[in-house]
């Protein structure tokens, strides 16, 4: 990796962090408080410091800030440690990846045509759900690092996002809200939930299979192109 292509994962990284750190005051301060009438959903809350822990807790109920957390805790360490390649990095970093890739179509596709965005919200809304997903994305593809995703390991890429996705459903459970309409046990009930949550799965590991490709030919270039330069 080059000083520049270096520089350039930094950067991406701060972007990454910036949405996160923007949606933590946005929640301390309740300058643009979040949450939404509907049953089942979350929110609403309580203002000032008697709603902090809820919003706060509520917004880390959301697969973007999963997502977002870890595609900045994996570009800061492609960042600091560029040539490091162990088996731990490129499953946190395919996870990462694919993670930010799913937030950024799932918004798209499924969120963003009946979401209404105001205020400050809107700054953070960009960041979290257009810019980091496309920048994570073409960072990946244009830069690397490359051998993060290969048929062996696609398995290692669903921990998390099980993880995730049993949280919601245990925590629904308890306190009846969820963070995503799709994902309203409420109105919905567990069969439609559960049936939406395997298509994702499914669908998701169309996007792994994509990437496992797109990091096979991209590597096989990177290898043509250092034998090229070998005299």
């Amino acid at each position: 990796m080059t000083p520049v292509e270096r520089r350039w994962v930094g950067a991406v990284a701060v972007v990454a962090w910036a949405g996160v750190a923007m949606r933590v005051v946005l929640d301390v301060g309740n300058i643009s408080p979040g949450g939404v009438l509907d049953r089942g959903l979350l929110g609403p809350y309580h203002a000032g410091v008697l709603g902090i822990a809820q919003r706060l807790l509520d917004s880390a109920s959301y697969f973007t800030y999963w997502s977002n957390v870890l595609i900045a805790v994996a570009l800061t360490r492609v960042w600091r440690h560029p040539d490091l390649d162990t088996t731990r990095r490129r499953h946190g970093y395919a996870t990462a990846l694919i993670m930010i890739t799913l937030t950024g179509v799932l918004y798209a596709a499924l969120i963003a045509p009946s979401d209404v965005v105001t205020g400050w919200n809107i700054p953070d809304n960009v960041v979290i759900h257009y810019a980091v997903p496309v920048l994570s994305v073409a960072t990946w593809v244009i830069i690397g690092p490359r051998g993060a995703f290969s048929w062996r390991e696609s398995g290692a890429i669903y921990p998390v996002p099980l993880a995730y996705l049993g949280y919601t459903l245990l925590r629904g459970a308890l306190i009846h809200r969820y963070p995503y309409g799709f994902f309203n046990v409420v109105s919905l009930g567990y069969r439609t939930v559960v049936v939406t949550m395997l298509v994702i799965l499914v669908a998701s590991y169309l996007v792994v299979a994509l990437f496992v490709l797109l990091d096979q030919r991209r590597g096989r270039g990177v290898r043509r192109s250092s034998r090229s330069l070998t005299p």
